[in-house]
């Protein structure tokens, strides 16, 4: 952000300092919004991808000032400045970043994975607040730059793991919390998406995309590359697209949505969904650095990712509602044998997707919108302890505000949080893609097996820098 702007912004909310006084003297902090003295202060924002899941967060920050607009996609492109007029337009962020450094405030990366880390590094390293889809990058280095460039310039961040804000997470949170099932000995996590179809949703609705698709974000370990020789649309910048990852062929494949499926852009299920699951016991449990990870599952493709996996973490450390040896078991797949097995042990319907939190004294099952604990008989006349953790104004309310404030603090998950997450998702496909158990060191970032330190991070491109 432009120092000016960003004093300027900061000076506006402060004189709304009496109201704040007066609500945080109670037993919970002021809502960020009614800390604002100005809230007709609009953000001057970028956007560093304008379709899929982005259309849902610009959708979230419609209040502020869509300053300017860059897809590498020009119908894509051009459909966002029909919906946002008066924004500017451009094809490669970095050339936006550069014509606009004076004039924006905050920067929104809605791109494939692959190029979260160089367009939000940029931006940070300019001084531009950053909000980041997730997962926060696609190898486990860019997590940790990430990390550290947002403190060095104490800038307001914020992962897109919008469940964290979801008012269920609060209250399993403070049901672990209250010891309602004891210590937690153990987590298992675990995403059932049996998809199977050659057809995706694109810009111009549904089409075939020329091969057979695979389960979930995964493709047969056989799969080869795709054939060359595909024309490229006109409307896409095959090399922008590309951006840091290693020069490919072009097919229709890839783009829209199916580039998670492949090692250069994606990380399959645990890459897509790990943030959003795996949160909820981290976040509770303080899980904020792995220890050991091992990873099981088909044969290792080298372009592809696997259509299931399972991984084991155990951590450095914990806070004092998990048992000593705590471990964080990852499912995916189509179908989920030992999830199944589990459940029917503990007497637990089966209800998709889940999270269940192992305790000595009983059991929690969540998911994001809902929360049981097992078995029911003991807990049939169960109450809820009174809220004690604040909840959220809004995942998307918590960035804008700690932007116009200035103040970091008012995000639930930044960078510094949520490139730990990161990390600890990433290390999981690490573990797999080397097909070696390791043990993590996260101070001097290493691990104990040569070829998994050889997939924390990769060469980029000519003309992309971390």
């Amino acid at each position: 952000m432009n120092l000016t702007r960003r004093v300027f912004l900061k000076k506006s909310a402060l004189s709304a300092a009496g109201i704040s006084a007066a609500l945080a003297s109670q037993n919970f902090p002021a809502p960020a919004f009614s800390q604002t003295a100005n809230a007709n202060e609009k953000l001057n924002l970028a956007f560093v991808g304008v379709w899929g899941q982005a259309r849902e967060t610009m959708g979230n920050m419609r209040s502020e000032n869509f300053y300017a607009l860059c897809d590498v996609d020009s119908k894509r492109l051009g459909m966002a400045a029909q919906r946002y007029p008066g924004a500017k337009h451009y094809a490669d962020y970095r050339k936006m970043l550069e014509e606009l450094d004076s004039q924006i405030d905050a920067v929104i990366v809605s791109t494939p994975d692959h190029s979260h880390a160089p367009a939000s590094l940029q931006a940070m390293r300019m001084k531009k607040h950053c909000y980041c889809e997730k997962p926060l990058a696609h190898e486990v280095i860019e997590a940790r730059r990430m990390a550290e460039v947002a403190a060095e310039n104490n800038l307001a961040t914020q992962l897109g793991t919008q469940p964290n804000a979801y008012a269920n997470y609060y209250e399993t949170e403070e049901i672990v919390k209250s010891g309602a099932i004891g210590k937690v000995k153990e987590v298992h996590v675990w995403t059932c998406t049996g998809n199977t179809t050659g057809y995706v949703q694109g810009v111009g609705g549904r089409r075939d995309v020329g091969i057979p698709l695979g389960i979930g974000w995964g493709q047969p370990a056989n799969q080869t590359l795709p054939p060359a020789g595909q024309t490229i649309p006109q409307e896409l910048n095959w090399d922008l697209w590309l951006g840091p990852a290693k020069q490919t062929e072009y097919h229709e494949c890839y783009v829209p949505a199916n580039w998670r499926r492949w090692w250069n852009f994606g990380s399959g299920q645990l890459g897509d969904f790990g943030c959003h699951y795996m949160n909820l016991p981290i976040r509770t449990l303080q899980l904020l650095n792995a220890k050991t990870v091992k990873a099981q599952g088909p044969a290792v493709n080298a372009y592809a990712c696997p259509e299931w996996l399972r991984v084991q973490y155990t951590f450095q450390s914990a806070n004092e509602f998990a048992a000593p040896g705590i471990t964080l078991n990852w499912y995916d797949g189509k179908s989920i044998p030992e999830i199944a097995k589990l459940l029917e042990e503990h007497k637990i319907p089966f209800r998709g997707n889940g999270i269940l939190f192992v305790g000595t004294e009983g059991d929690l099952f969540a998911n994001y919108n809902e929360h049981t604990l097992y078995p029911e008989t003991k807990y049939a006349d169960y109450k809820t302890p009174e809220p004690f953790i604040p909840r959220s104004i809004g995942h998307y309310k918590e960035f804008l505000e700690a932007c116009r404030q200035d103040k970091p603090e008012l995000c639930r998950i930044p960078f510094s949080y949520g490139g730990r997450l990161t990390e600890t998702v990433l290390l999981g496909i690490v573990a797999y893609r080397s097909g070696e158990a390791f043990e993590w060191d996260p101070e001097n970032f290493r691990t104990t097996s040569a070829a998994a330190n050889a997939l924390l991070e990769r060469p980029y491109r000519d003309g992309w820098t971390l």
